[in-house]
């Protein structure tokens, strides 16, 4: 224990008096000025005051109280931790006024053994206000400002509006405030919107600012804006409803993206609120579409208003009208009843809640139930239904506890405004009092990456951790325990701070239900009192983000996004940029399509972002990938990038050079609608239940859907899945079709029922959704009023919805049967479970019997429950059945340290006849019947590497944070793609985290291995990441070009194309040859070779000819070298990528797939090269040209990813090299020789490098495949700037593929061979050279060179003479003319 001398806590301390030896009192905050916990308050009160109180006596008793005698203020102190010797104390401090203040502290109520004389001020705030941002409107906060508060004591302290709701406050840090402003407050500008006031109570003094709202930007340019076609659904506004209202469409005719339309309804008395801005959902500016929902609130909600701005600049009320009856009412009915714990069984304790249809007096229908342990939890039907029907139930579940506690839990049965259910005092007839606290050891927190920070703490309790809770979060200790156990362990949590709310308090409870709270830099623990409590948050260093953020730039501005997708990269920088460097910045799109990806439609809170800055060290700029989504709306893209999670930019806050702006001809934001309903039967001779929907998406078209359909009596659920296959047949397309949902009856169901849709999607092709549920089902549709109504697919028939949505079964028996399901046998595969291991998965089989017949196609539902009602399940399968019996079999994942070390309980649910019963078995009654009804979890391998999560990372690799648990123990990383294994680089930052650095880049998907080596026996599970691929592959359509055809050529060869066998000429085209003779003479013959073997290092050919004549061996060889980006203009090389690691795949006996990247100005580029043997003749077309490919050919199919040029001139070059060599040496008469030129018929070039008598043989296209269209590509000999290799017995060439600039992919596509020549190579051959040429190895046109050079210098001397003879004479002129006149080319 750490003992703090009493030298040290005088100086800690503040006015401190010690009134005898026997304790000290020291203050921990060393604060002794407060302020009113509100602006508008006369009055402190300071919770946070913390004491140290330790022993100077020896002899001295426990520190147990600390107090006060001061009756003018009242002290409330409690212990908050402490030992034998020294105690922290919380004490809250009241005062009654703005004054100075003297009380006396003292230990244990005696004064005489220790006091504290404490001086203190309560003041009132000096408060300046100053504006920081005018009023604005934007999607995400609607009408807000942003203000500075200088003089307050810091941005945490409460701002008390309750004396006007019409502003609402928003702390930012230091003091700064976003101010929102609701419906009531915009009523009250209408007629003069341009200044608004910004009022409050400083402790009784009325301070008020004006801030301007520049309402002109928002003026429809000199004329009115028009709000046309505005329809109402349903038309007249009356309907019966259970979850969705009305709903409003209308066109705008502003010529403004965005025009300020508030939506607002009457709440009571007059009292207005904005709650939504109508979303757009079709059109173009100045025609745009809209939809809005009439929303409700129980049935108070009869008028709405529709606003828009009059030329003059005041807004105008269009007035709308509702008269809804509610389908669900309000009303409860909650009594409180006892249950006991059960204590029959020596392993497992448990205690039971039971509730019936006597007991609620409602018919079931959908609803939900909930369990008011800590956290509230949800489930749906059939968790709990033991046996009945939804006129008649019994709902009976079991609850695993310790067993020596007494607690209270709510059990209801919810829908909406409705809740019925009981309040259970669970009895312990063995209770143990005992309320000591769980102790806090220590508590910190990481700043891990992005916004995702990691908090450690370590805690002990004699009875074990139970859970903890902050903000939304529940945990139980096993989830997050990483070492040691939950009586004394260490353990750990990641906490996104933008998708949770900040931290304020973290409260800890074990499992004698005793809990310990601290708040916000509290200090924790006696054994170091200067330690706080230390929540995740970033530190801002500059709030003026819009005055210092500069230089924004797009990858790709002006962007067509009609009918597709665009990857696109923002670039931006900011003055003052140290304060920004090292923050995380997020950034999310905001523009109408994505905000409806959100759950909660506009009024968003924000809870996520698409991708984060990346600092680009050597342009001095920030960079983020991020996608465009197809067909948003068209103008200027909204987008925000995100601090902190209230701390923004927002693009419409920044001037018109830094807007990103996108076209689009085809604005769709809205799902598919259902336009005509047929019920079906519609006779009584059917025995297909359902509908006929006609499903339309005029602009994207239908995709996929889903519905959810329920039984009235039995609650039988189907699930039925459309997609656009599913249409009738001849009904029609994806933009308009007909759909049939049936459900098949069975003629021996006896029961007779209405069958209802409870719930439905539709997505259209590019991912927009519409939503319909008759009931919430669950706990994120609990918060009903935050889901956006106007998504219904059926707004066509709102009015008569619940009729329309509902059919009947025909064939009945005239009653429903009473005797519920059995079940026969019940068996899990384990009693016993080790919660932290990699096996956690436990395997059900049982046998349910009715003698009415069970419906197959209903599975019940294995559920596990835990102490704290925390239940997880898994559906079954049928293994075998007939019309009574049914076996069923399902494997469970246990999650990890789940219910751990008391075990939890097995239940099943959810067996349905044919008679309109149900039944299900809690652990409890699993018990009575003899099967197996709980698990032990009392082992839990807490150092067991287990990955249970990621980062994202996209297909460029990079670096990547794995999330878990047990990662001390292991030290390697194995990562696979399906090109290679490969071990990277890695840091273990703590038990839970693991940084994997500099993963390669993948287009595919990775698994991830973790295991310590030498001790391999550790071992993790492997966990599969599927990067985000980006392409930047956007491009305007191109100019058609047209492809290339090759001259015609004359025939040639001596016989002309080597005689009636081996060819033929064709006039004005050239030799054709027979196969298997090639060439322009037809001379050439290609040898049949067995297949070469397939190199596993590179895409490198080996092609060898061992039976020739002369018994000489040749070895030809053709490999794919380099990238080279070069000038178009100049042809001068930029880059040149020299290709040497290569991932080989191997496709098929015939087919070899090599793969490598480079790396280029920050973008990967994917070669992808497939080498395809044709061992016999074969047509093949590519680029949509039909080509031959001969025996014995091996064909190069290359393609190319996305390339950053380094600027617009640049073309690239695929670089391949062919060569060709003999075994012979120069002693014998060998020559070499090189063609290069245009094919007789395929419109290509080819090369042909001859030694002796045998070539290789390439043939290279003059058109390829480039961003999916097929285009003219150029082949361009290299052999003079590589420096091939040029021997009698070796020849070498390097051939450039030339492929302009581009965006998404290349695909080229030569051929090569192994020729025969009828002759052999020789002096005369082109571009020959030969062992028995001079020393310098000439070749004929090197020797032509010399020849006209020499000529050249005597034709000089013969100017020079002639100069002097004839100087003025005409000869000399044309003498001039013939020496510089340009010769053929030459090779």
């Amino acid at each position: 224990m750490v003992k703090l001398t009493v030298s040290i806590l005088f100086l800690l301390s503040f006015v401190l008096l010690i009134k005898c030896q026997d304790y000290s009192i020291t203050s921990l905050n060393n604060k002794t000025t407060f302020y009113p916990p509100s602006i508008s308050y006369t009055y402190c009160l300071e919770y946070e005051n913390y004491f140290l109180v330790q022993k100077i006596n020896p002899n001295a008793s426990y520190i147990s109280l600390l107090s006060f005698n001061n009756n003018k203020n009242n002290f409330f102190c409690n212990r908050v931790d402490g030992n034998t010797t020294s105690s922290i104390f919380k004490c809250s401090i009241y005062t009654i006024g703005f004054s100075n203040y003297s009380s006396t502290f003292i230990v244990n109520e005696d004064s005489s053994k220790g006091s504290l004389e404490f001086n203190y001020e309560c003041k009132r705030y000096d408060i300046k206000i100053e504006k920081i941002q005018e009023v604005t409107w934007d999607s995400v906060m609607g009408f807000s400002t942003i203000v500075k508060f200088d003089g307050l004591s810091d941005s945490t302290v409460i701002i008390d509006y309750s004396s006007n709701v019409s502003f609402g406050y928003i702390p930012l840090g230091k003091n700064i405030y976003r101010i929102q402003f609701d419906g009531n407050y915009f009523i009250s500008k209408l007629s003069n919107p341009s200044i608004w006031e910004l009022s409050f109570n400083n402790s009784g003094t009325i301070m008020t600012i004006s801030i301007p709202f520049n309402i002109t930007k928002f003026k429809n340019g000199n004329k009115q804006e028009e709000i046309v076609d505005l329809i109402q659904f349903p038309s007249d506004g009356v309907c019966d409803i259970y979850y969705f209202g009305g709903i409003i469409k209308y066109r705008s005719t502003s010529s403004l993206q965005r025009p300020i339309n508030p939506f607002t309804f009457d709440v009571a008395g007059g009292r207005y609120s904005i709650l939504y801005f109508p979303r757009p959902i079709s059109g173009s500016i100045g025609n745009m579409t809209y939809i809005s929902p009439l929303q409700y609130f129980g049935i108070t909600s009869k008028y709405h208003y529709l606003y828009k701005l009059k030329d003059d600049l005041t807004f105008q009320g269009i007035p709308i009208t509702t008269n809804y009856t509610s389908l669900l009412g309000s009303s409860s009915n909650i009594s409180r009843k006892s249950t006991n714990v059960d204590y029959s069984s020596s392993y497992m304790y448990y205690y039971t809640l039971e509730l019936s249809y006597s007991d609620l007096n409602i018919t079931y229908d959908s609803d939900y139930l909930s369990f008011s342990a800590n956290p509230t939890n949800y489930q749906v039907f059939p968790f709990g239904f033991s046996n009945g029907n939804n006129l008649n139930y019994n709902i009976d579940i079991s609850v695993p506890t310790n067993g020596f506690s007494s607690r209270s839990v709510g059990f209801y049965l919810r829908s909406y405004y409705n809740i019925y259910g009981s309040i259970f005092e669970v009895k312990s007839s063995i209770e143990v009092w005992n309320n000591t606290a769980p102790v806090l050891k220590s508590f910190e927190t990481i700043y891990l990456n992005n916004f995702n920070y990691l908090i450690r703490f370590s805690i002990s309790d004699i009875y074990g951790l139970n859970y903890f809770q902050f903000d939304r979060q529940y945990l139980t200790s096993g989830e997050s325990l990483v070492s040691g156990d939950i009586k004394n362990g260490v353990f750990e949590i990641l906490y996104d701070i933008v998708e949770n709310d900040p931290i304020f308090s973290i409260y800890f409870k074990n499992h004698m239900d005793v809990g310990i709270s601290f708040s916000k830099d509290q200090p924790f623990t006696i054994l170091n009192p200067n330690l706080r409590i230390n929540f995740p948050s970033v530190q801002l260093q500059s709030f003026d983000h819009l005055k210092d953020i500069k230089d924004i730039s797009y990858m790709f501005n002006d962007v067509n996004i009609t009918d597709k997708l665009v990857d696109n990269i923002i670039y931006f920088s900011f003055n003052n940029i140290d304060s920004y460097k090292n923050l995380p910045i997020g950034f999310r799109l905001v523009d109408p399509r994505s905000l409806y990806d959100l759950t909660v439609s506009y009024a968003i809170f924000l809870r996520s972002v698409d991708g984060f800055a990346v600092w680009d060290e050597s342009n001095s700029r920030f960079y983020i990938k991020f996608k465009i989504p197809a067909n948003t709306s068209p103008g200027v893209l909204d987008w925000m990038l995100v601090f902190d999670k209230y701390n923004y930019i927002i693009n419409t806050q920044l001037p018109d050079e830094y807007q990103l702006r996108v076209i689009s001809t085809k604005f769709d934001s809205y799902g598919p609608i259902i336009t005509n309903i047929i019920k079906y039967p519609n006779s009584s001779s059917t025995t297909v239940i359902g509908w006929l929907f006609t499903i339309e998406d005029e602009i994207n078209g239908f995709k996929d859907g889903y519905i959810t359909i329920k039984g009235s009596i039995d609650s039988s659920v189907y699930n039925i899945t459309l997609t656009s296959s599913d249409m009738v047949i001849g009904s029609g397309n994806k933009w308009k079709g007909d759909y049939l949902i049936n459900i098949p009856y069975i003629l021996n169901d006896c029961v007779s029922q209405n069958y209802s849709i409870h719930y439905a999607v539709f997505t259209d092709t590019f991912g927009n959704r519409n939503k319909y549920y008759k009931i919430p089902t669950d706990y994120e549709l609990n918060f009903i009023q935050f889901i956006d109504q106007s998504s219904n697919p059926f707004i066509n028939f709102i009015k008569d919805i619940s009729s329309v949505l509902q059919v009947s079964t025909l064939n009945v028996c005239g009653k429903i049967d009473s005797t519920p399901p059995v079940l026969i046998s019940f068996n899990a595969s384990k009693s016993s479970i080790d919660v932290g291991s990699l096996d956690r998965s436990i395997t059900f089989n049982f046998h349910s019997q009715d003698l009415e017949g069970l419906k197959d196609d209903q599975l019940p539902i294995i559920y596990i429950t835990d102490s704290n009602v925390k239940i997880h399940q898994i559906t079954s399968s049928i293994v075998s059945s007939n019309l009574t019996d049914i076996e069923y079999t399902c494997t469970m994942e246990v999650p990890i340290g789940f219910s751990h070390p008391y075990g939890f309980l097995i239940s099943v649910y959810g067996f349905i006849n044919r008679g309109g019963s149900y039944s299900g078995f809690s652990g409890s009654q699993l018990k009575e019947l003899g099967f197996n009804w709980f698990v032990e979890t009392k082992s839990f391998s807490v150092s067991q590497p287990i990955i249970t999560g990621s980062s994202g990372i996209d297909n460029e690799g990079g670096d990547l944070w794995l999330y878990g648990r047990g990662f001390k123990s292991i030290n390697t990383v194995l990562l696979y793609s399906i090109i290679e294994t490969y071990s990277s680089s890695m840091s273990v930052l703590s038990d839970s985290v693991v940084l994997i650095q500099n993963v390669k880049p993948s287009n595919n998907s990775i698994k991830i291995y973790l295991t310590n080596n030498p001790q391999t026996t550790i071992q993790s599970n492997t966990f599969t990441i599927d990067p985000k691929i980006y392409n930047f592959n956007y491009s305007t359509t191109p100019t058609p070009t047209q492809l290339p055809t090759n001259k015609p050529q004359s025939c040639i060869g001596n016989p002309v194309c080597g005689g009636p066998n081996q060819g033929y000429c064709k006039e004005d085209v050239g030799c054709i040859c027979y196969s298997p003779f090639i060439g322009l003479d037809c001379t050439s013959k290609i040898i049949i070779i067995p297949q070469p073997k397939p190199n596993e290092n590179k895409p490198t050919t080996v092609i060898e000819n061992l039976n020739n004549d002369n018994n000489h061996h040749i070895t030809s060889n053709i490999s794919i070298i380099a990238i080279r980006e070069v000038n178009s203009i100049t042809g001068e090389q930029v880059k040149i990528h020299y290709i040497n690691k290569w991932y080989y795949n191997n496709i098929s006996s015939t087919i070899s797939n090599y793969q490598s990247t480079i790396l280029n100005n920050n973008i990967s580029t994917t070669i992808n090269a497939t080498l395809e043997w044709f061992e016999n003749k074969s047509n093949i077309t590519f680029a949509n040209q039909e080509l031959i490919m001969n025996p014995s050919t091996i064909k190069y199919t290359v393609e190319l990813s996305s390339y950053k040029f380094s600027n617009q001139l640049n073309n690239l070059q695929v670089i391949i090299e062919a060569q060709i060599q003999s075994n012979e040496n120069n002693n014998n008469d060998i020559c070499s020789g090189k063609e290069f030129g245009d094919t007789t018929l395929d419109n290509s070039n080819y090369i042909k490098l001859q030694v002796s008598s045998n070539s290789i043989y390439g043939r290279f296209l003059k058109r390829g495949i480039v961003d999916g269209k097929t285009v003219t590509i150029t082949n361009e000999l290299l052999d003079s700037k590589l420096n091939s290799i040029s021997k009698e017995n070796n020849i070498q060439s390097y051939i450039g593929i030339v492929i302009g600039q581009y965006q998404t992919s290349v695909i080229i596509d030569p051929d090569f061979s192994l020729l025969l020549e009828n002759r052999v190579a020789d002096s005369d051959s082109p571009n020959s050279i030969c062992s028995t040429s001079p020393p310098t190895s000439l070749t004929k046109g090197q020797l032509a060179g010399i020849i006209i050079g020499a000529s050249l210098f005597f034709i000089v001397l013969v100017i020079i003479i002639g100069k002097i003879i004839f100087s003025k004479s005409i000869h000399l002129k044309i003498l001039i003319y013939k020496m510089f006149k340009k010769p053929k080319n030459s090779y």
